[in-house]
């Protein structure tokens, strides 16, 4: 299929090879054409700067602003914390706060360099996911956010299954990744 975007982003996206896939390309475009939308990516801290793959994401956020939009650059302070188990297959080292705080300081130098954060209708937004993970509840979590998670569905994702199927230790902690980061999407939904 050949869609022609009205929007500015969504054309700059489809010319560069940025989006491949789309669930619904008149909505979003519609979305886009409409004003000012915020779009975020989350990265986690668990080194002091971004490897060279991170680039693509941040592009899209360059040009999400540089068309109008408003760019979140989401820090994973907490999830930080659990690991994301995708393409590992060893649970990642535990950081500790200060490390993780350091290392979203030296990402955010990176950050900086190509996207403008300040308070204007564009100005991107830098949020850490541990101003709102490290408050929750356990309990009240689970009852409210975990009861929409089916297991079976969550043993079927690459990043676990892949694990499972290699026979390779997956943690507790790091089986609830996927459900904190569906979290800082409802979390920013609501902001």
């Amino acid at each position: 299929m050949t869609y022609h975007p009205k929007s500015e982003f969504m054309a700059v996206m489809m010319q560069r090879g940025f989006l491949a896939d789309c669930t619904d390309y008149q909505g979003l475009d519609d979305a886009l054409s409409r004003g000012v939308t915020p779009a975020y990516i989350g990265f986690d801290a668990t080194a002091k700067s971004l490897h060279v793959g991170s680039l693509i994401q941040i592009m899209m956020l360059r040009w999400l602003q540089k068309t109008g939009h408003r760019p979140i650059t989401l820090m994973g302070g907490g999830t930080t914390k659990v690991g994301d188990p995708s393409f590992r297959a060893d649970e990642r080292p535990l950081l500790t706060e200060a490390q993780i705080d350091s290392n979203i300081a030296g990402i955010k130098k990176v950050f900086e360099s190509y996207i403008s954060y300040d308070d204007g209708p564009t100005g991107a937004l830098m949020l850490n996911n541990a101003e709102w993970l490290d408050s929750l509840n356990y309990l009240d979590f689970l009852r409210d956010i975990g009861r929409h998670f089916s297991v079976n569905r969550m043993l079927s994702f690459e990043s676990v299954k892949s694990r499972i199927d290699r026979e390779q230790s997956l943690s507790f902690l790091e089986f609830n990744y996927m459900i904190l980061q569906a979290y800082d999407f409802l979390e920013l939904n609501r902001r």
